[in-house]
C-alpha cells in the first residue's frame, strides 16, 4: 500500500518547456465584487454564477456582478457571509450562512428562513455543510452532531426519519453519492462509511459484513473530503495525526483491484502547513485537489500532480494560499473561491495556447527570431544569448554553436535579429549585429561560415528572406538592400548591394507574385522586382490621415489577395495596390491598441496582429476586429512584439522580450454558432427590478412615467463571452442595430408611450450571428391625457368650446345689431315723430305770427314741450347704452332723481323704499332701460293725472323675483272703464320683455298702485352677494 502525500514545493517557475501554464483570471472588487473574500460559487440552470462572499451574495453573468439590495420592507438575505450555495426547487437557492439557513428566491429576490430542529444539543464548534442528492433531497451535514435532512412536510431540517443511515455517534463532514449504484459515502471525523440505499445497509470499519476490502485495509482517523471518480476509484483526503508526520494525506483506492494506488502529490516539506478539503474531477477527467496552502492538478502527460500555488506567483498565477471552494461550470471552466478574489481557469485551453517563458533572458536580451526547421525543430534567436534549440514540444535541446568564436565574436554573432532556412540547401542563416551573418548546419547545429561582408558596412542586418529563385535578400539598419545569389559561394565578397534607402528597413516580404516589399522607417513601403531590382511601386503619402498626419513607418506586411495588402504601422493600413487607396483602421475604429509590430494571416484569411495592447485579429470579409487577453487564455501578448512564425501545422507563434507563445487559430476562434442572448437584468430608473417577475407577465406594461430603463443582457457563456459582439435595437427608436458597449446594457430614457419590441443578438469573430434573436415585447401606457377616450373627449370639449365662443361672439354681434336696430327704432319713433311735430308746429306758428300772435305763441309753447320731451328721450337712450349704468345703484339714483324732480314740482311728497339686497343687482342694458321706462311712465302718470299729494315707491327681492310697487293716494279710476292709452300698453310690453307681469290696482277716490313682478336670472339680472 502506498499513500499519496501533499507536498508544498517552494520554487520560482521561470521556465517550463513542454508543460502548459494555466492562466488564472482573477475577479476582484475592481471588477464589481463586494469583497475579495470569496467563500463559494454555484451555477444555476440558466448559467448564472452565484457568488457567496463574506458580506453576502452576488450574481455574475460574465460581465458584471450584481448585488442584491432593497428597501427596508424587502426581505433579503441577512448581511452575513455566505458559506455555501446549492439549488432548491422552483428557481430558489439554499443559502448557508454559519448556522443560519434559508432560501433565496432568484425570481422575486425574496428570502425566507428555514428552521433547524434537532432532538439533541449541537456543539458550538460544529460546522454545517449542505448536500443535495440526485433525487432532489437536501441534507445538512453537521461535523460535530451528525446528519439532518429537509423534511418538506415540516419545512425544516430535522434529524428524524433520515433516508441515509450514519454510524451512531458520528458527525458528518460531507456526503458523496454514486447515483448509479445508490451508494452514499459519509466523510466524518470518525472515518469513512458507506450506505447502500438499495439494500439499506451501512458499512464502515467496525461494521463490514460485505467485507469491503477498503475497510479491512485501512482505518482512517478522519476524512475531510471524498470523491469517487469516473473510473470508479476512490479518493479520500484526511489529516494524519502522527506526531512525526502531521500532514494532510490524499488516499487513492481501486475497489476492483482491492488495493491502494500511488498517485503522488510530490515530495514532502515539513516547514509548511497544508490542508486538503476539496476534491474535483472535471468533465474531461482532470483531477483537482484544493485547500489551505494547496492547489494541485493531475498532469496526465507526466502521471503526477503539479502544484499551482507558487512561492513567487507571476501575473496570472493564483495569489492566495487559501482555496475555499472549487467547482466546474457547464463549459468546463474551473472556478476557485479564495481569500484574495475569485479565479477562473479553462483547463481545455491547453489545446489552444502554449506559453514558453525563457529562463535567464533579460529585457535587453529579447527574443528576436523564430524558426521552425524542416525537421520540426524550433530555433529561437535572441539578442545577446545567441541561438536556443527546442524540439516540436518545446523541450529544450542542448547545444552551443558559439564555442568557436569566443566572447569577442559572440558580442556580434550572438546578437541575432533574424533567422532563415535556405530552401534548397537546408542551411540556416542568422542575421546579427554589426553586419554579421552566420550559416549553420541544422543537423549538427554547428556554424560552418562566420561572415562579415563589407557591403553591409558594419550595419546591423535586421531581415533575411528567400525569393522564389532561391536567392537570399537582406535588409539593414542603415537602409541597405543586399542580395546573395544562390549560385555564388558563401563568402564575404558574394553579396551585392541593390538599393540604399537611407533609413531603417524593418521588413522584407515576398508576395504571391514574387515581388519584394520593403517596409521602412518613415519612408513608407517600396515594391521592387527581384529579377532586376527596379522599383515597381512606392507608397508613402498614402498612409496619411485626413489631418495629413503621416504614419509611414511600416513594421510588417501581409498579402490578403492579389490586390489587398495589410501594412502595420501606428494603425492597420489596408492597401489596394491596383487603386493605390489606403483604408486606415485605428483605435477609433475598434483596433485594440496601436503600433502594430507583427502581422500574420492564417489559413482562413484571418489577420492576426500584435499591438502595444497584445493580440488582436481582423476579419477582412466581415470587417470585424477582435482582441484577446487573459480572459481568452492569452497572456503576455504585448511582450511578443519582435518576431513571428507560422508553423507547418498552422499554428501561429509570436515572440519578444523573454516570451514565446503560439496558438491554433482554428481552436482559438471557435467557429461554432454564437449562443443566443438572454436578458439578465432590468433596471427601472436606478432600481433593479426582478426580471423573471416582469417576463412572467402576460403583457409587460409600464406606466407613462416608467419610461427610463436599462436592459442588461449576456450570452452566459464564459468561454465565448469576450469573443462575441452584441447588438440591440428597438424598432421606432433605433434606426439600425446598435453595438453594445462593455457593460452589455441598452439604456433608454424618456421613451414615448407605445408598443415596442426590444431585440438583442450576438455575433462571433466570423460574423456569424446567433440563431435566435431574443425579443421582448412591452408597452408603455400613455398618461390619461394621452388615451383615446381623453383625446376624443378633449376634442369634443374643444369643439364645444369653440362653438360656444362662436355662439357668444355671434350673440354679441346679434345683440349689437339688435341694439343698433332698437336705438335706430327709438330714435326714429321718438325723435322722428317729435321732430315732425316740431316741424309742423313751426310752420303753423310762422304762418300765424302776424295775423294771430296768440295762436302762434301756443304753437311755440308746444314746440318747446316737444323739444323738451325729445331731449329727455335722447337722454334716456344714451343713459341706457352706457355700460357704467349697469349697476342697480345707478338705476336707483336715476329713478330717484327723475321722481324727485317731477313730483316736487307738483308739491307731491315722495317716499322711495329700497331693500338693501337691491343694490347688489346688475342689469343688462335692455332690462335696465325697460325697468326705468316702466318706472318713469308710472311716476309721470301719477304726477299728471292722480291729483295726489304722496307717492310711495317700494322695491324688494323675494325669492328669485324682483318686485317694484308705485302707489299714490290720488283720485284713482275705474280700470274697466278707463282708456288705457299708449302709456299703459307700453308698460305691459316692457314688463313682458322682462318676462314679468304688470298689475294695476285702482279704485275711484282710493288711489292707484302699479306692481311689477319679474324674475331674477342670468338672462337679465346678475346678483352679487
Amino acid at each position: 500500500m502506498r499513500l499519496t502525500m501533499i507536498c508544498w514545493m517552494l520554487f520560482v517557475q521561470s521556465c517550463v518547456f513542454g508543460q502548459y501554464t494555466y492562466v488564472f483570471n482573477r475577479y476582484s472588487t475592481s471588477d464589481g465584487l463586494n469583497t475579495n473574500k470569496i467563500n463559494c460559487v454555484w451555477q444555476d440552470e440558466k448559467g448564472f454564477l452565484w457568488i457567496g462572499t463574506e458580506v453576502g451574495i452576488q450574481r455574475f453573468d460574465g460581465r458584471k456582478f450584481v448585488s442584491f439590495r432593497g428597501d427596508e420592507n424587502d426581505r433579503l438575505p441577512p448581511s452575513l457571509g455566505v458559506d455555501q450555495i446549492i439549488g432548491a426547487e422552483d428557481g430558489k437557492l439554499w443559502l448557508l450562512q454559519g448556522s443560519q439557513l434559508g432560501q433565496f428566491d432568484a425570481f422575486t429576490f425574496n428570502y425566507s428562513d428555514t428552521r433547524i430542529k434537532t432532538t439533541g444539543h449541537v456543539p458550538p464548534r460544529n460546522q454545517f455543510k449542505l448536500f443535495k442528492d440526485s433525487k432532489g433531497r437536501v441534507f445538512l451535514c453537521a461535523s460535530k452532531y451528525g446528519l439532518l435532512w429537509f423534511d418538506p412536510k415540516t419545512g425544516a431540517f430535522v434529524d428524524t426519519d433520515i433516508p441515509i443511515h450514519v454510524p451512531k455517534g458520528w458527525g458528518v463532514n460531507g456526503l458523496f453519492e454514486d447515483a448509479e449504484t445508490g451508494e452514499y459515502f459519509i466523510a466524518s471525523d470518525q472515518g469513512l462509511a458507506l450506505f447502500n440505499s438499495s439494500t439499506n445497509e451501512l458499512f464502515y470499519n467496525e461494521n463490514n459484513p460485505a467485507q469491503i476490502s477498503f475497510f479491512d485495509q485501512k482505518k482512517l482517523p478522519n476524512v475531510n473530503a471524498f470523491l469517487k471518480d469516473s473510473k470508479k476509484t476512490w479518493w479520500a483526503a484526511y489529516w494524519d495525526f502522527d506526531s512525526s508526520k502531521q500532514r494532510s494525506v490524499l488516499l487513492h483506492y481501486d475497489p476492483d483491484q482491492k488495493k491502494m494506488l500511488s498517485d503522488t502529490l510530490g515530495g514532502h516539506s515539513p516547514d509548511h502547513y497544508a490542508f486538503l478539503e476539496h476534491l474535483l474531477e472535471t468533465s474531461n477527467g482532470q483531477f483537482w485537489v484544493a485547500g489551505a496552502n494547496a492547489l494541485f492538478v493531475y498532469d496526465n502527460d507526466r502521471n503526477r500532480f503539479s502544484q499551482q500555488l507558487k512561492a513567487t506567483p507571476l501575473e496570472f498565477d493564483i495569489k492566495s494560499d487559501d482555496i475555499r471552494h472549487i467547482i466546474e461550470d457547464s463549459e468546463g471552466n474551473v472556478w476557485l473561491s479564495t481569500a484574495n478574489g475569485l479565479y477562473m481557469v479553462n483547463p481545455n485551453l491547453r489545446d489552444v495556447y502554449n506559453l514558453v517563458i525563457i529562463e535567464g533572458l533579460k529585457h535587453e536580451s529579447a527574443v528576436n527570431a523564430l524558426l521552425e526547421t524542416q525537421n520540426h525543430e524550433n530555433w529561437i534567436g535572441t539578442w545577446g544569448n545567441g541561438l536556443l534549440f527546442y524540439d516540436n514540444k518545446f523541450q529544450k535541446i542542448e547545444g552551443n554553436p558559439y564555442t568557436q568564436i569566443g566572447n569577442a565574436g559572440f558580442e556580434s554573432y550572438g546578437k541575432i535579429w533574424d533567422l532563415c532556412q535556405h530552401g534548397a540547401t537546408g542551411n540556416i542563416w542568422s542575421a546579427s549585429q554589426e553586419g554579421t551573418l552566420t550559416v549553420f548546419d541544422p543537423q549538427t547545429k554547428r556554424a560552418f561560415s562566420w561572415l562579415r561582408p563589407p557591403v553591409f558596412n558594419k550595419s546591423t542586418v535586421r531581415q533575411i528572406r528567400e525569393d522564389k529563385n532561391g536567392n537570399l535578400w537582406f535588409g539593414t539598419q542603415s537602409g541597405y538592400l543586399v542580395k546573395w545569389d544562390k549560385n555564388d559561394a558563401i563568402s564575404d565578397m558574394s553579396f551585392q548591394k541593390i538599393h540604399n534607402f537611407n533609413t531603417i528597413i524593418y521588413r522584407l516580404y515576398f508576395d504571391n507574385q514574387g515581388r519584394l516589399w520593403i517596409g521602412t522607417h518613415k519612408q513608407g513601403v517600396y515594391v521592387i522586382d527581384p529579377d532586376n531590382g527596379n522599383i515597381l511601386f512606392y507608397f508613402d503619402r498614402e498612409f496619411g490621415d485626413q489631418f495629413s498626419v503621416v504614419g509611414n513607418t511600416i513594421s510588417d506586411i501581409q498579402q490578403y489577395n492579389d490586390s489587398i495588402f495589410f501594412l502595420g504601422s501606428e494603425v492597420l493600413n489596408i492597401l489596394n495596390i491596383r487603386s493605390g487607396e489606403v483604408k486606415r483602421i485605428s483605435a477609433y475604429d475598434g483596433l485594440y491598441g496601436s503600433k502594430l509590430s507583427q502581422l500574420m494571416i492564417d489559413d482562413d484569411g484571418i489577420l492576426w496582429m500584435i499591438t502595444n495592447n497584445g493580440l488582436s485579429s481582423y476579419n477582412y470579409e466581415k470587417d470585424m476586429i477582435s482582441s484577446y487577453n487573459n480572459l481568452h487564455g492569452i497572456i503576455y501578448g504585448d511582450k511578443a512584439n519582435a518576431t513571428k512564425w507560422k508553423m507547418q501545422n498552422g499554428e501561429i507563434w509570436f515572440g519578444g522580450e523573454d516570451v514565446v507563445f503560439g496558438f491554433d487559430p482554428k481552436a482559438l476562434q471557435h467557429k461554432q454558432k454564437p449562443p443566443s442572448v438572454i436578458l439578465t437584468d432590468f433596471k427601472l430608473f436606478n432600481r433593479f427590478i426582478p426580471l423573471d417577475s416582469i417576463l412572467a407577465q402576460r403583457q409587460i406594461t409600464f406606466e407613462h412615467y416608467q419610461n427610463s430603463f436599462t436592459f442588461y443582457f449576456s450570452a452566459l457563456n464564459f468561454n465565448e463571452q469576450h469573443k462575441l459582439q452584441y447588438f440591440y435595437k428597438i424598432s421606432g427608436i433605433n434606426k439600425d442595430w446598435v453595438k453594445a458597449e462593455r457593460d452589455l446594457a441598452a439604456n433608454y430614457t424618456t421613451m414615448p408611450p407605445g408598443n415596442y419590441t426590444f431585440e438583442v443578438k450576438s455575433r462571433n469573430l466570423h460574423g456569424e450571428e446567433s440563431e435566435r434573436v431574443t425579443r421582448v415585447d412591452f408597452k408603455i401606457l400613455p398618461p390619461f391625457y394621452g388615451t383615446w377616450w381623453f383625446i376624443i373627449l378633449s376634442s369634443v370639449l374643444v369643439l364645444s368650446l369653440a362653438y360656444l365662443i362662436y355662439r357668444l361672439k355671434m350673440n354679441r354681434l346679434l345683440a349689437l345689431e339688435k341694439l343698433r336696430n332698437k336705438v335706430a327704432r327709438d330714435l326714429h319713433d321718438d325723435m322722428g315723430a317729435t321732430l315732425s311735430t316740431i316741424n309742423i308746429l313751426s310752420s303753423m306758428a310762422k304762418s300765424k305770427m302776424v295775423e294771430d300772435t296768440v295762436t302762434s305763441s301756443n304753437y311755440l309753447t308746444k314746440i318747446t314741450d316737444n323739444s323738451q320731451r325729445m331731449m329727455e328721450a335722447m337722454d334716456d337712450i344714451v343713459w341706457s347704452i352706457k355700460p357704467d349704468n349697469d349697476s342697480m345703484q345707478r338705476v336707483l339714483a336715476r329713478m330717484r332723481e327723475y321722481a324727485t324732480g317731477l313730483l316736487e314740482a307738483k308739491d307731491i311728497r315722495f317716499d322711495f323704499q329700497i331693500d338693501d339686497r337691491i343694490n347688489a343687482l346688475r342689469l343688462d342694458m335692455e332690462s335696465r332701460r325697460d325697468l326705468f321706462l316702466i318706472f318713469k311712465e308710472a311716476i309721470n302718470n301719477a304726477a299728471k293725472y292722480s291729483y295726489s299729494d304722496k307717492v310711495v315707491v317700494h322695491m324688494y327681492c323675494q325669492g328669485k323675483r324682483l318686485h317694484m310697487g308705485i302707489k299714490d293716494n290720488g283720485k284713482g279710476f275705474n280700470i274697466s272703464e278707463a282708456d288705457t292709452g299708449n302709456g299703459l300698453d307700453n308698460m305691459r310690453k316692457r314688463a313682458h320683455s322682462l318676462r314679468g307681469r304688470l298689475y294695476i290696482k285702482s279704485l275711484p277716490q282710493n288711489g292707484t298702485e302699479i306692481l311689477l313682478d319679474m324674475p331674477m336670472d342670468k338672462t337679465n339680472i346678475h346678483m352679487f352677494m
